[in-house]
């Protein structure tokens, strides 16, 4: 029923640039890596939230009906000729409103739900429809109940709700926290402007095969996961599907091992450059309060995370990236 080939394909196109595992290599990149400039970068100002901002989002986030651009929860199921079709049937699903994830008709016939309604869809599916041909140009019901939007599962807004609903205890810790979100966001608009202009003044001359390698698998793996889990078929199948041969997934893959590694290789040398180190303290500081927000303990969130080498490198790494921001001049 998704539109599979539409997210897969963004998803080969995405860099990330906020640090995830961080790199598994040695930091001294020398040999493959001459920075170029990266102090006093000229970006364009990107405005810190307002505080009409932080309570229009605080807000909408506790509303009863559905509008575009929000992420709802729900439970479908759906049928042809009032009988159930394969694929058709989900519970818990998010869907952002808007993506065009699912087909023509589902995701604007949700706008206006209240939150505990179940509506009926009657939909066609688009012909041809490749993903599944005994579908295409078929008219089907699809049954859907809305169980919360944005992650909220109850439109009033009062302490009791937000210690309910949330990992927060009251209205003004959730609050500050959508405010960080916000800045957050304004942060990464600024950083990926930052990132694009260091990238340009950097010159890479060669990478780290292993550590290449490592990122291509990783991404690699993620695929093959996704296909088993959500799709029930083997990484080759899945790529039929959505028109992508073996070989074109696996240049994707290298291509995003480079990209992830030349981002490290950089970052690495700018905290060598700039002297930027990881204390134990604030080591140990960033671990519990990761533990602490995913509710588990220290070992196994570290464990998770890749191990104790990825989350240091992180840290390291999110450090020079707050470097880099603080630097920069905005205009």
């Amino acid at each position: 029923m998704k539109n599979k080939k539409k997210v897969v394909a963004a998803a080969l196109c995405v860099v990330m640039l906020l640090v995830g595992c961080g790199g598994k290599g040695s930091a001294d990149y020398s040999k493959y890596v001459t920075l170029g400039q990266y102090k006093g970068i000229e970006i364009t100002a990107v405005p810190d939230p307002t505080e009409e901002e932080v309570e229009t989002a605080l807000t909408s986030r506790f509303r009863e009906e559905v509008q575009l651009g929000d992420t709802v929860n729900i439970d479908y199921a759906g049928t042809l000729d009032g009988v159930a079709f394969n694929g058709g049937t989900a519970n818990g699903q998010e869907l952002a409103i808007g993506s065009h994830s699912f087909i023509d008709g589902f995701e604007d016939g949700l706008i206006g739900v209240k939150i505990g309604e179940t509506v009926d869809l009657n939909l066609r599916f688009p012909d041809p429809y490749e993903k599944n041909p005994d579908l295409a140009g078929k008219e089907v019901v699809f049954t859907v109940t809305v169980n919360g939007i944005n992650g909220i599962v109850g439109p009033e807004l009062t302490d009791e709700v937000v210690a309910a609903n949330t990992s927060y205890e009251n209205i003004a810790a959730y609050r500050e926290s959508v405010r960080e979100e916000l800045q957050t966001e304004a942060d990464s608009k600024k950083l990926s402007s930052i990132w694009e202009i260091i990238q340009a003044n950097t010159k890479i001359s060669g990478y780290p095969k292993e550590e290449v390698e490592a990122y291509a698998n990783e991404m690699k793996s993620y695929y093959e996961t996704m296909a088993t889990l959500y799709y029930g078929m083997d990484l080759k199948t899945f790529l039929s599907t959505i028109s992508i041969t073996e070989e074109e997934f696996n240049k994707e893959c290298q291509t995003y091992g480079q990209q992830q590694t030349a981002r490290d290789m950089t970052l690495a040398m700018i905290a060598k450059a700039e002297k930027i180190t990881v204390s134990e303290e604030e080591f140990n500081e960033e671990v519990d309060h990761a533990a602490n927000q995913s509710g588990q303990d220290r070992e196994t969130w570290i464990k998770n995370y890749g191990g104790e080498e990825s989350v240091r490198k992180s840290i390291l790494y999110n450090k020079v990236l707050d470097f880099l921001l603080e630097q920069a001049v905005e205009i």
